[in-house]
């Protein structure tokens, strides 16, 4: 299966103007490639503005305060906490009221990330590996309480104010293990790409999402083209790829923004465990 085109991290600066020339033409279906409805006009739907390759701010599109906000979760097809039922990633969605009130399909751009339930600080419980070789590492610190927040309805805000008022939806996503999804957490693990590929897959219709973590009234993404453009910095970076590697239909484009895209290299130089940044 061909896999989306990447576009170099050191494009990272264009990354609007980039992602509309690589996810654009193919995440807009339908709608042609010059559009120039504006605003909603009686009887007519509204539609995405490009000029120059680039999609424009559409006004019927950026009243925020009637955005359509939705949280569910969506089944994976992985247990990696071994209860006997397939993880649930927690996810949100962002789209124009136009979903709901004009029957508007739309196209996706879509981030997922271990760091969005605030799991991303790094403090003095990791294994500093900066001492001599053979000589004991300093005493680890004792692990902060950390508090659980399950009414949180809301994973993140990045791109939402960027994409939905040109007449995208925005998808966010946790990690297995991480905020309110299922699962346990791990580094490069299988699981970090099967996750991002079963949110594609209900986008697309090939997989289910439920209200709750663990309950059975299904959501669908009728308003979905099923095309969805990836992106995100760093980790956010990275999952990108791991989802690419699925091969999934749907991921039309990633933009991965300074990835990881080598666990050793991150993690070894010259045969001694190195600690970038101090994460580990």
């Amino acid at each position: 299966m061909p896999t989306p085109p990447v576009c170099p991290p050191a494009y990272a600066g264009f990354l609007p103007s980039l992602l509309l020339v690589l996810v654009l033409p193919v995440l807009a279906a339908g709608e042609g490639s010059a559009m120039v409805q504006a605003a909603p006009v009686e009887g007519v739907r509204t539609s995405h503005v490009i000029q120059d390759g680039q999609a424009q701010v559409v006004e019927a599109f950026a009243d925020s305060t009637r955005w359509v906000r939705q949280q569910l979760w969506v089944e994976t097809e992985f247990d990696s906490d071994g209860d006997g039922r397939p993880d649930r990633m927690h996810v949100t969605v962002v789209r124009p009221e136009q979903t709901e009130t004009e029957g508007l399909q739309v196209p996706v751009i879509y981030e997922t990330s271990p760091y969005f339930g605030g799991s991303a600080s790094v403090s003095d419980i990791l294994w500093n590996v900066e001492h001599e070789v053979g000589q004991e590492p300093p005493p680890r610190g004792v692990h902060p309480e950390v508090t659980h927040r399950p009414d949180r309805d809301r994973i993140s805000n990045s791109q939402v104010g960027t994409w939905v008022p040109r007449g995208f939806a925005v998808v966010h996503s946790e990690s297995p293990g991480t905020g309110l999804s299922d699962g346990c957490p791990t580094m490069g693990g299988v699981n970090e790409s099967l996750a991002p590929k079963a949110v594609v897959d209900w986008l697309n219709g090939r997989a289910r999402a439920f209200t709750t973590p663990d309950g059975d009234e299904e959501v669908t993404a009728e308003w979905a083209t099923g095309k969805v453009g990836m992106t995100g910095t760093s980790f956010n970076g990275t999952l990108p790829l791991a989802a690419a590697t699925t091969g999934v239909d749907g991921l039309e484009a990633i933009i991965p923004i300074a990835p990881n895209t080598s666990y050793w290299h991150y993690y070894r130089s010259y045969g001694l465990v190195r600690s970038p940044g101090g994460y580990l």
